[in-house]
């Protein structure tokens, strides 16, 4: 895979996560919780990756 290809798919992970975490709490959350809750945030998204890889 390609670096390109490897940023691409990132970033398509990266909004999925997002959308998610929107759903589930409320437009505008995934940013408020990288602003206060950095660490928290990249946990929950590594869970997150680790749980799409698996599914793929």
């Amino acid at each position: 895979m390609t670096a390109l290809a490897k940023e691409t798919r990132q970033q398509s992970i990266e909004e999925m996560f997002i959308q998610h975490m929107e759903q589930i709490y409320y437009p505008g959350f995934s940013e408020e919780m990288t602003d206060e809750q950095y660490l928290l945030f990249e946990w929950e998204f590594r869970q997150f990756q680790k749980n799409h890889s698996q599914a793929n």
